[in-house]
């Protein structure tokens, strides 16, 4: 009876032994299998490095540079105090700052956690050197970014930063990683998809605790594509010397085809602290900087452009008929319109002003008259054909439309009619009316390159591949009218008397136009927009001067010292 007993346990216990084989060889091989193969190998990404930006001289300003990262493998550590001590004399870091970071890669024991990067290459040696006594610690070669002068063309260029949830769920069909670092801002935001390359990775097998044993399968990275700017690299750190200390932009381009040869806004910021990690602590305080260094004026900065804006009024004038060449209005100092009088900035007036003399003049007056001649309805057609309220498609991130106002967007936005003081501020470009630099640049260059508008842009070429090519569209100005506003132009610079002499120069003619716009405080935003050589231009020069005062002092002086030094670069 006993012996059945025991046999009836054993045969039980045989079922259960024979069914669980059963199942687990049988039936869930296929998944046991796959964890197998999945625990064995691993895939190790190797990141792509970024492809390096060039000026127009092929000067790099931007690159990826080796870096050397010392990471640990926490569960591989034999004495951690030891290790401790060790590293935090090689690398010269406080020892608790190195216990700290050590600490951290205790949650993936047996995965290499980044505790420095880019520890220099003098340091690498040392600690590889002792490597053999050092287990748990790997050293490992990967890219990081270069900004090669610093704060220079900053908000041009842009910077990179890891990617957010939100983010990485729409780029992840693209290829995009959790862990890849992206264009945050200007030309790497603009160009990201270029710029990136393609990731490599390889297979590799490891042991029970994660270690690696053997390498399976390789992927090489393909780097990101270089690209090539419009931009000379002395002339921007040029401009970007002549706006140290003060607010605004400058913009210098190519009239005849758009390309930009500097751009700066000021001030502005190194894209350096946001790949270095020893310069974390300088990102918040430029976020919260209430200069907003991090708007890229030239282009996300909208303001009333002044006087600058009577060019686009003088050739509304001519084209439309309204007034003639020899049609004067007389300036005693101010207007009246209503109850409110108008006070042109020469209280003593400028006397009888036809329109060269009045561009010369910057008489408020005379344009107040042909403002109300003209209409709003004209005025709004002549500034949208300049392309004020629109944006002038160059290729960065972020550009505004500014504003171009009528008699309807007032209607539609502020339920209000139109009123004639409305009209004599359009025609001196205050009111409503906003424009970025980059569009003051453009409208210029209409009186530069006889009657085209051009479309500006900042990459030139991506590897061997022109990506940019110029692209102007006829406005339909007359050859008279675009003559007379040019010759004016020509005096506001070159006449004794004229708004714009201080940009005058002695070996070659330029033209344009100040412009002083009034902001409601106690200074005024400053303005000068010109080219030059007067017959042939090669570059148009915008200066904004940010509650600089008026722009016949500073921002004029400035564009004259742009042109003078694109001139001994050989720009023009």
């Amino acid at each position: 009876m006993r012996i059945r007993i025991y046999a009836a346990i054993l045969l039980v216990f045989l079922t259960i032994l024979v069914t669980g084989l059963f199942y687990t060889q049988i039936i869930m091989y296929e998944r046991y299998k796959t964890m197998s193969e999945e625990n064995r190998l691993k895939i190790v990404p190797l990141m792509a490095p970024r492809g390096t930006i060039f000026d127009m001289r092929g000067h790099p300003m931007v690159k990826d540079v080796l870096s050397f990262d010392l990471s640990v493998v926490y569960g591989s550590i034999k004495d951690k105090e030891r290790l401790v001590s060790i590293l935090s004399k090689a690398l010269d870091v406080p020892r608790d700052e190195m216990d700290k970071a050590i600490k951290k890669s205790r949650f993936r024991p047996y995965a290499p956690y980044v505790v420095y990067q880019d520890i220099g290459i003098e340091k690498a040696i040392h600690i590889e050197e002792s490597m053999s006594d050092l287990p748990g610690v790997i050293l490992d070669v990967s890219a990081s970014r270069r900004y090669l002068y610093g704060a220079c063309a900053g908000n041009l260029i842009g910077y990179i930063g890891l990617l957010n949830k939100p983010e990485f769920e729409r780029l992840k069909p693209y290829g995009y990683r959790i862990d890849d670092l992206v264009g945050r801002a200007g030309v790497e935001q603009y160009y990201d998809e270029y710029l990136r390359g393609k990731h490599g990775g390889k297979q590799v097998e490891v042991d029970h605790k994660g270690r690696e044993s053997a390498t399976l399968g390789y992927l090489e990275p393909v780097p990101g594509k270089d690209l090539y700017l419009t931009i000379d690299l002395e002339l921007q750190q040029y401009c970007e010397l002549l706006m140290e200390g003060k607010r605004g932009a400058i913009v210098a381009l190519d009239p005849n085809t758009g390309a930009v040869r500097a751009m700066v806004s000021s001030p502005g910021y190194d894209p350096g602290i946001f790949v270095d990690r020893s310069r974390r602590n300088e990102i918040r305080p430029l976020m919260k900087d209430k200069e907003y260094p991090m708007i890229n004026r030239a282009v996300a900065g909208a303001y009333p452009p002044g006087s600058v804006f009577k060019s686009v009024v003088a050739v509304a004038a001519l084209e439309s008929g309204k007034i003639k060449l020899n049609t004067t209005f007389n300036c005693d100092g101010s207007m009246r319109m209503g109850k409110r009088v108008f006070h042109c900035w020469k209280e003593t007036g400028h006397g009888p002003q036809v329109i060269q003399d009045a561009l010369k003049n910057s008489c408020n007056v005379f344009f107040w008259n042909t403002g109300l001649t003209l209409g709003v309805d004209i005025l709004a057609e002549y500034a949208g054909r300049f392309g004020v309220g629109q944006r002038t498609g160059i290729d960065l991130p972020g550009e505004v439309e500014g504003l171009l106002p009528s008699k309807e967007w007032k209607q539609k936005n502020m339920k209000e009619q139109w009123y004639k003081g409305e009209t004599m501020n359009y025609s001196v470009g205050q009111g409503y009316l906003l424009c970025t630099p980059i569009q003051v640049a453009r409208m210029m260059s209409v009186f530069a390159n006889g009657g085209y508008m051009i479309k500006p842009y900042i990459v030139e070429k991506i590897e061997d591949m022109d990506v940019n090519t110029p692209e102007k569209i006829r406005l339909g100005i007359s050859e008279r009218t675009l003559s007379a506003v040019r010759e004016g132009l020509n005096r506001v610079v070159n006449d004794r008397r004229g708004t714009g002499i201080k940009a005058r120069q002695e070996s070659f003619e330029v033209a344009g136009k100040t412009g002083t716009s009034q902001t409601g405080k106690k200074k005024n935003h400053g303005w000068f927009a010109g080219f030059a050589p007067f017959d042939h231009a090669a570059l148009t020069v915008v200066v904004f001067d940010e509650y600089g005062g008026r722009g016949g002092y500073y921002a004029a002086e400035t564009a004259g010292k742009v042109f003078s030094k694109a001139h001994e670069l050989g720009i023009l």
